[in-house]
C-alpha cells in the first residue's frame, strides 16, 4: 500500500513538472487596424428625393474576403502580414461607412441596411475587387478597386454600374502604412461612388 502511494505521488510530481516545461506562446498579440474615413462631406443634392436607399452588405473577391492584410511583391502572388490584421474583413467594415456617406448627402428619406424592415426604392451593391499593398515601387502603395451597382428595386433593373480605383502611397513600409493608405484610398473611392449613385436618384 505504501509502495503504491509513493508511486502515485511520484507520477503526479512528474506530471506537474512536465506541465511546467510545456512550450509557451511568447509571441506578441497581432496588431489590429480599422478601416475608416475621416469627415465625409460630399456636395449635397439640391433637394431630398423622398426615396429610401438600401445599402447591401459589400462582398469581396477571393483573397480579399478575410481580415488578413494583403500585400504583393511579385503579382499575381499574394501574401499576408502574419502579425497584423484588420479588425474585421474590409468588406464588412465598409457597410457602416457606406451608410453614413449616403446619409450625409441628404438625398434620401432614409438609408438602411439589412435586416432593416420596410420597402426601399433603390439598392446599392458594392464589391471589393482588390485591396492590397504593392511593393513594386518605392514607396509602396495601396491599391483599392471596387465596383458599385445601383438597382431599381421596383423594376429590378440595374440603373448603372462602374468600377472605381484609387492608388495611395504608403507612409511606411509595413502594415501600419498599409492601413493608413487604405483608409485614404477608401475615402477617395467612396466620394466617387456616392457621386455616381446620386445620378440615379
Amino acid at each position: 500500500m505504501k509502495r503504491n502511494k509513493t508511486l502515485l505521488v511520484g507520477t503526479l510530481l512528474a506530471a506537474a513538472l512536465a506541465g511546467c516545461t510545456l512550450p509557451q506562446d511568447q509571441s506578441p498579440p497581432a496588431q489590429t487596424y480599422l478601416l475608416e474615413v475621416g469627415t465625409f462631406a460630399p456636395t449635397p443634392v439640391r433637394r431630398a428625393s423622398g426615396k429610401t436607399l438600401l445599402v447591401a452588405p459589400p462582398k469581396a473577391a477571393p483573397g480579399f474576403d478575410s481580415n488578413r492584410i494583403a500585400f504583393t511583391r511579385q503579382p499575381p502572388k499574394l501574401d499576408y502580414y502574419r502579425d497584423s490584421v484588420w479588425s474585421d474583413a474590409p468588406a464588412r467594415m465598409l457597410l457602416p461607412i457606406l451608410v453614413r456617406a449616403f446619409e450625409t448627402t441628404g438625398a434620401f428619406k432614409a438609408v438602411v441596411s439589412p435586416p432593416a424592415p420596410g420597402l426601399a426604392n433603390l439598392r446599392v451593391d458594392v464589391d471589393v475587387i482588390r485591396l492590397q499593398q504593392e511593393f513594386m515601387t518605392q514607396p509602396s502603395r495601396v491599391r483599392l478597386m471596387a465596383r458599385i451597382k445601383v438597382v431599381d428595386l421596383k423594376s429590378g433593373h440595374v440603373l448603372g454600374t462602374q468600377v472605381f480605383e484609387a492608388v495611395e502611397p504608403a507612409p511606411s513600409e509595413d502594415a501600419n502604412g498599409a492601413a493608413r493608405a487604405a483608409n485614404a484610398a477608401v475615402q477617395k473611392v467612396l466620394e466617387q461612388m456616392v457621386r455616381f449613385a446620386l445620378r440615379y436618384v
